[in-house]
């Protein structure tokens, strides 16, 4: 066992034992503690005596500036080592680093009227102060032994304590009776002995705001009866009343204060009444005494909110209700022109049933506040789509801009709530009226929720003549990229749109036009020669294997990439560019197709991706038959689907269009899942089924949707 083991578990004898083996009395443990306040902090009078007689150091001083008698105090020890520490020369008037003494200690640490007449008796001064101007009587009125802090309050008034110090808060001991758990007792005790009872802190606040922190009507009473100035105010203007409505006291004490002459319309500094406060809590009963007591319900804080902006805001429909039938103006209007409706939107819980009683109180739905806001547009920031639905089915403005132009509907996009969004276009929200300067990252946003393959959000979307036009007027028209307004054509199922995303591709420079076909490119490889120099590849494989099988792997790796990567691809798209040329000039684009270097790194680029391995990182080597039919049917269905964007008759229902772009969409992912699953093996077989319309037997072997198919080659071969 070491030192310090043997001083905590009082074991003399260990102790004596390493002491005179030579261990060092005065060594340090912890902020500087010594042996002598280990053995103060564990009571061990033993112990202390014999390392007094060794010769320890007896004044010395923790990190805190604290000495042995310091923890004496601190660890309640009897008065025997008390008496024994200061006969032995420990100084009582040591004072730690917050200028604490031996008495503060005893105070503060509910030591015996006994041991504190001792140390009185030693000359410690009863009305020395901490760093923070505590007196003793301070620290004991924050003890919970209300017996012993009555004696001692008693004790140190004989010996001239002064009885309303205060402290650098201008705190007397009445206040800090009420930093814990307030007796009333002592309470009696210090008023009875003349303490001063409207005594204010830095703050203003007497012991009668500080009891109003507690619910209890005794003190309350007793201090009232004693003089407290019941309308007292703090730096905040606060009365007692106040304070009682804040912490929600029980409604006999509210009236109890208000018959004693309590203001119930007594102004914060911020205006606030009491009856702002109750508002606050959902406090009904005070409520409705404050207003019986000549509260008025109409009453304005600084804001200008009136209690039932308040009541409206929390949610509360009782309160409304009641305040209404008192008297108060639903219509009134807070700071900025915001109505009770306005701020009954502000919550997220926001109820129906308060929206609809607002509105049956003839509350205008569409009034705006100083910047143009309605309560709509608050909703949309806040509330619950049942309560934006409630405003729109009760005539709510759908497509009203607030000042700086914002729609609910951009709010809606500018939360990413796509049941929100579908809401206000189900009810006719106008999407030109999106601000110019917020169209480009909307519109994106719009994209993610569309393509997310909500249907129905699709439908409401590209059957709105509008949409194509929300392109045009985007901030950044002039750089939109082409290819985006083309993606835009093929998933539009409106045939007006179709026709004016021809006309702005038409109006775009040619170069433009050269990087949207590079966009589209990977969707129409010609694959003409591509099987011949597939036959070649294999046929040099198989060379390589019989003459040198180790070093297959390193030469056909190497091999593969240099064909993919380089050769096969660049001769690929130098194939395909008069078939892109004559193709673009049929749907309509005013262009000639120009080979970029730029442009065909960036066809090689995505083509390269169109055969990429995930799980090995490397190029795919495509060997044999079967996966090249495979892309060609992908292929195809990809070109029939952009050829068949542009040449639909426009006479056709808008629903039409629609259902054959989506179905040809689910058709061309599915087919490329199966390829990338190696589900891929039986392309003979799906030809075959697809040229005979034997649709419900390839849904079968695949789990396509037939119809998609069926539209896809019947157009195919018309």
């Amino acid at each position: 066992m070491n030192f310090w083991k043997a001083i905590k578990k009082n074991d003399f004898q260990t102790l004596k034992l390493l002491i005179e083996k030579g261990i060092d009395i005065n060594s340090k443990k912890t902020y500087n503690k010594t042996a002598l306040h280990y053995a103060c902090q564990y009571n061990s009078i033993e112990i202390i005596k014999y390392l007094i007689e060794k010769g320890i150091e007896i004044n010395a001083k923790t990190y805190h500036n604290e000495t042995a008698l310091h923890y004496a105090f601190k660890y309640n020890s009897s008065l025997e080592i008390i008496e024994y520490l200061i006969s032995k020369g420990l100084d009582p008037n040591a004072k730690n680093y917050h200028n604490e003494t031996a008495l503060h200690f005893a105070c503060k640490y509910n030591s015996s009227l006994e041991i504190i007449e001792y140390l009185i008796s030693k000359g410690l001064d009863p009305n020395a102060k901490t760093f923070i101007n505590e007196t003793n009587i301070h620290l004991v009125c924050e003890n919970e032994n209300t017996k012993s802090s009555i004696e001692i309050i008693k004790y140190l008034i004989s010996k001239g304590i002064d009885i309303n110090a205060k402290t650098n808060q201008n705190k007397t001991a009445l206040h800090y009776i009420f930093q814990k758990n307030p007796s009333f007792e002592i309470i009696q005790c210090l008023i009875e002995n003349g303490i001063e009872i409207n005594a204010k802190t830095h703050e203003n606040e007497t012991a009668l705001h500080f009891v109003c922190k507690y619910n209890s009507f005794e003190m309350i009473r007793y201090l009232i009866e004693k003089g407290a100035d019941i309308n007292a105010k703090t730096n905040r203007n606060q009365t007692a009343l106040h304070f009682c409505c804040q912490y929600e006291l029980k409604s006999e004490i509210i009236e109890y204060l208000i018959s004693k002459g309590a203001d119930p319309n007594a102004k914060t500094d911020e205006d606030e009444t009491p009856l702002h406060i109750c508002c606050q809590n959902e406090s009904l009963r005070t409520i409705q005494i404050l207003i019986e007591k000549g509260a008025d319900p109409n009453s304005t804080a600084k804001y200008k909110e009136t209690p039932i902006h308040i009541a409206c805001q929390k949610n509360y429909f009782e309160i409304i209700k009641y305040l209404i039938e008192k008297g108060a103006n639903v219509k009134a209007k807070a700071n900025g022109n915001q109505t009770t409706l306005h701020y009954a939107c502000q919550n997220k819980n926001a109820s129906t049933q308060v929206i609809k009683y607002l509105l049956q109180k003839g509350i205008d739905i569409n009034s705006k506040t100083y910047g143009s806001k309605t309560a709509l547009h608050v909703a949309c920031q806040s509330s619950s789509n049942k309560i934006i639905k409630l405003l729109i089915e009760n005539g709510a403005d759908i497509n009203c801009q607030d000042f700086d132009g914002i729609t609910p509907l951009s709010l809606s996009i500018q939360n990413s709530n796509l049941k929100l969004t579908k809401l206000l276009l189900m009810n006719d929200a106008n999407i030109l009226k999106l601000r110019k300067q917020e169209i480009t990252n909307q519109i994106i946003l719009l994209f993610s929720q569309i393509y997310s393959f909500n249907e129905d959000l699709h439908n409401l979307l590209y059957s709105n003549d509008n949409f194509a036009d929300l392109q045009i007027k985007s901030k950044d028209y002039s750089k939109f990229q082409v290819h985006k307004l083309i993606l835009l054509a093929r998933f539009d199922n409106n045939e007006t749109n179709l026709q004016k995303f021809i006309n702005i591709c038409n109006q775009k420079p040619k170069k433009e036009i050269e990087i949207a076909l590079n966009f589209l490119y990977t969707g129409f490889p010609n694959f003409s020669q591509f099987q011949k120099k597939i036959d070649k590849k294999n046929q040099n494989q198989n060379q390589n294997q019989n003459q040198n099988p180790k070093k297959t792997k390193t030469k056909r790796k190497s091999f593969n990439q240099k064909i993919l990567k380089q050769k096969q691809k660049e001769e690929l798209i130098k194939e395909n560019e008069m078939e892109m040329e004559n193709f673009f000039k049929e749907i309509g684009f005013d262009s000639k197709w120009i080979e970029l270097k730029k442009g065909r790194k960036g066809i090689i680029k995505d083509f390269d991706k169109l055969y990429q391995d995930d799980s090995k990182k490397d190029f795919r080597i495509i060997i044999d038959e079967k996966e090249i039919k495979a892309h060609k049917l992908i292929l195809i269905l990809r070109s029939d689907l952009f050829k068949g964007m542009f040449q639909l008759n426009v006479n056709d229902s808008s629903n039409q269009v629609h259902d054959y772009s989506r179905k040809s969409f689910e058709t061309i992912n599915q087919l490329i899942y199966f390829l990338y699953h190696d589900k891929f093996n039986n392309e003979k077989e799906i030809l075959k089924k697809i040229k005979k319309e034997e649709f419900e037997e390839l849904k079968d072997y695949y789990q396509l949707n037939p119809n998609s198919i069926i539209d896809l080659f019947l157009m195919k071969e018309n």
